[in-house]
């Protein structure tokens, strides 16, 4: 799989990454060690996780996966989104919740046991999410820090978060940080605070016309996800639409499948070249 360079930092990156946002809902531990395998023997080196991601659970079996791997691997988490301090203690009542969410769904085609989404972008949160994350992933240092679904409303005071970011940089426990989230919330925050902008990493699942708009502010298209996400055309049709949209960043998509994996890798060449 060819690399790619990340914009305005000396990060390169395979031109696929494997997103865990729905890692948690591989059951066994052994089988989600074995899609993360799956990942980067094609080639895949981008890792993006957050907190939220399995109220942990993601950023613990990425560490795992990392141990002896550091350095082959670009790592991505988040802070922003809390994880539930219950269902990260206590992993059984997380998937009590999804199988009955399941149940629900094929009753009222609706969930009805939802957990609210705790949100804190302040400085002091960014140090503790990050110390926590390390812990977690087992390393000293993440490669981006990303704001995890911000607005500009949210932010508060952001000349405190950037002195703490800017700190954590220092430090050398990131490396680069920036904005994960949407297109036009990511360019609102960016036009107020430049600072924000080292790094994109944007939702693609409204269309080219959002991504856009990092290109018409003179902002790079780092990373992108939400491409594939409840679309039902064929694979091959979705990965050329975003590699049309996104031509020199990094492609993120999520799976359960191994096999769905090795099947992005392969026909991404093909894709790219025609």
């Amino acid at each position: 799989m060819r690399t790619v360079a990340l914009a305005g930092t000396r990060l390169s990156s395979s031109r696929l990454g494997f997103g865990l946002s729905g890692l948690h809902r591989v059951l066994r531990r052994r089988d989600r060690l074995a899609l993360l395998a799956a990942a980067h023997d094609t080639g895949i080196t981008y890792f993006d996780t957050a907190p939220y991601y399995g109220h942990g659970l993601a950023e613990n079996e990425l560490g795992r996966f990392a141990d002896g791997r550091r350095s082959q691997l670009l790592i991505a988490t988040k802070f922003g989104i809390q994880p539930n301090p219950w269902l990260s203690q206590f992993p059984a009542l997380m998937y009590a919740r999804l199988a009955a969410n399941a149940s629900l769904r094929r009753v009222t085609r609706r969930e009805a046991l939802a957990i609210s989404m705790q949100r804190d972008y302040t400085g002091s949160s960014a140090v503790k999410s990050l110390e926590r994350s390390l812990r977690a992933l087992c390393t000293d240092h993440v490669d981006i820090l990303y704001l995890h679904e911000p607005t500009l409303a949210l932010l508060g005071n952001a000349e405190r978060l950037l002195d703490s970011l800017e700190g954590l940089q220092a430090s050398g426990k990131v490396r680069y940080f920036g904005l994960s989230g949407s297109a036009r919330d990511c360019v609102d925050i960016v036009r107020r605070y430049p600072n924000f902008g080292a790094l994109m990493q944007v939702d693609a699942a409204q269309g080219a016309g959002d991504l856009k708009l990092l290109r018409e502010s003179a902002l790079a298209v780092h990373s992108s996800f939400g491409h594939f996400r409840g679309k039902r055309a064929p694979m091959i049709d979705l990965l050329a639409a975003a590699v049309g949209m996104n031509p020199n960043g990094v492609i993120l998509f999520s799976t359960r499948s191994p096999q769905r994996i090795r099947a992005m890798a392969e026909a991404l060449p093909t894709v790219e070249t025609t």
